[in-house]
């Protein structure tokens, strides 16, 4: 591969997993009554967007929120109203600390009156998109995709992740909270949709999601949240899968625009697992 080349996939993959770092919804979300929501959706972008595709015009625009996510899909489902506090780049911090100009921190939607909490958080705290890049541009160039720091960061996220369940249930005591892991994204051996990505990285990346899933089931776990197993179902939706069968659009993107975030399909079926899971609890 030439070095022009090897420039250019450099910042396709850059620019598109970064992309995101700068109906349903009850009729005052921003400012919930004082009892709290009766659902709120907390959690980042693998809640909160679709990328490019129906784009929620109210939500702030750091959000890049959609109106056809995983929360909103799930409430339709149930009959219920959504507070939908789900943000693109949120870290756990965030859930009690504003992430920016016109975004209260999300666990302000919370309340005695709260029946129902899904989160979906904590890849950011892990730093899984710097990982993920290191990766890609390392197959370009030759060099290496293993980082020793990666397990690390993604083990560091388990006290702060505690802390937060807890603070949920403190917030919303009468609340059953639901915490939803990662699906599948890179498929052994991956595929020419990934570029720079080699076979024994691949596998590599997709351990770090599975490590991440560990972490956060163990936690939900022990704070008595249900957490739901998003992986499994998920198998053959992979980045690699077909347009319309994907629920993650690959580096090169052509529906979300947004590497390794949800499509419509992957929302969709996300959001099927999740009512499963409500309904069977």
């Amino acid at each position: 591969m030439t070095t022009r080349r090897i420039r250019w996939h450099a910042a396709a993959i850059t620019a598109g997993v970064f992309a995101l770092a700068s109906t349903f919804l009850t009729p005052a979300a921003a400012t919930p009554t004082d009892g709290g929501a009766e659902y709120v959706a907390l959690g980042d972008s693998g809640a909160a967007t679709t990328g490019v595709q129906n784009f929620d015009t109210s939500a702030p625009p750091q959000c890049a929120r959609s109106t056809t996510n995983t929360p909103k899909l799930v409430a339709a489902d149930l009959g219920l109203r959504v507070d939908d506090r789900t943000c693109s780049s949120a870290k756990i911090g965030d859930l009690t600390s504003s992430q920016g100009p016109g975004i209260t921190p999300q666990f302000a939607a919370l309340g005695p009156a709260t029946r129902l909490v899904t989160l979906h958080i904590g890849a950011n705290d892990a730093r899984m998109t710097k990982h993920v890049v290191t990766c890609h541009l390392a197959g370009l160039v030759g060099g290496a995709c293993v980082d020793p720091t990666w397990d690390a960061d993604i083990d560091a996220i388990a006290a702060p992740y505690s802390a937060a369940l807890q603070q949920i249930s403190k917030l919303a005591p009468s609340a059953a909270i639901f915490v939803d892991g990662w699906p599948l994204y890179v498929r052994d051996g991956g595929c020419p949709q990934l570029p720079g990505l080699r076979p024994g990285d691949a596998s590599y990346v997709q351990a770090a999601f599975d490590r991440l899933n560990t972490v956060v089931s163990h936690e939900a776990t022990a704070r008595s949240a249900t957490y739901i197993d998003t992986r499994s179902q998920s198998v053959g939706h992979d980045m690699c899968a077909p347009v319309g069968v994907r629920w993650f659009d690959p580096v090169l993107a052509t529906e979300t625009l947004v590497p390794y975030h949800p499509t419509l399909q992957g929302m969709r079926g996300v959001a099927d697992i999740i009512v499963q899971a409500i309904r069977s609890a």
